[in-house]
């Protein structure tokens, strides 16, 4: 075998590794079609460029037939490779979404980073005070009725704090955010983005409306059904 021949090797094996690794994020943490406000092209780009750069770029370059330090090269290599592929999938699993908060006028997509742990413990129900490995809780959120409240939220995120889509103490079921999100939500589609290589229907009996959806990552629209329940994401159309 050449170097030619163990630099691809190496390269396809790569692309299946981490392939399946993009494949098994993308279907567990993105539902909604969220990937599209959630950053998830940058993430897994840095992860491609990397992983699939230095293995079988270095490969190419070290490999030579009959080479007394062949074997402890390719290991070194392979470790090397361990490492960068481990610190992307710390990288993916610290931003994996853990949350989709509905409020009274948008979706707020939350990643596990954003929430800190005194506030997760502070949640009402059990099931939202842990950070999910299968993809975002659906939730919903509102501003206090009662004023003092209201105004302890409003100074507590001027002052640098998380606000109330990440502060799990104000989390409620979707349930009765989501009449108020049908208010809101326009009933013509402001943007077209693909669909199993299609255009969006305009004119899908399916979709009550949609409303906007924001991380700090992106934006786009969250497309809802007749009971307000969300359907998928969209992206928004240029200025």
């Amino acid at each position: 075998m050449n170097r030619w021949k163990a630099s691809a090797t190496h390269l396809a094996l790569s692309v299946v590794v981490i392939g399946g690794i993009a494949i098994s994020a993308f279907l567990l943490w993105y539902p909604y079609g969220v990937h599209r406000v959630a950053g998830l092209d940058r993430i897994l780009l840095v992860m491609l460029g990397i992983d699939l750069t230095a293995g079988p770029l270095l490969t190419l370059i070290v490999y030579k037939r009959g080479k007394p330090s062949l074997r402890f090269d390719i290991t070194v290599i392979t470790l090397c490779q361990i490492a960068f592929l481990g610190y992307g999938l710390h990288t993916l699993w610290q931003g994996r979404p853990v949350f989709l908060v509905g409020t009274p006028e948008t979706f707020t997509l939350v990643f596990a980073n954003e929430i800190d742990a005194d506030d997760l413990a502070q949640a009402s129900r059990p099931e939202w005070r842990r950070l999910s490995w299968t993809g975002p809780q659906l939730v919903g959120t509102r501003m206090p009725d009662d004023p003092v409240a209201r105004r302890e939220v409003i100074e507590a995120f001027m002052a640098g704090g998380a606000g109330i889509e990440r502060s799990p103490a104000y989390y409620r079921p979707y349930a009765d955010i989501a009449p108020q999100l049908l208010q809101v939500a326009t009933s013509t589609p402001q943007a077209v983005a693909p669909r199993d290589g299609k255009p969006v229907d305009r004119n899908d009996s399916s979709i009550a409306g949609q409303v906007p959806v924001v991380s700090r990552r992106g934006e786009g629209l969250m497309q809802l059904d007749a009971l307000g329940m969300p359907l998928r994401t969209i992206g928004t159309s240029s200025p």
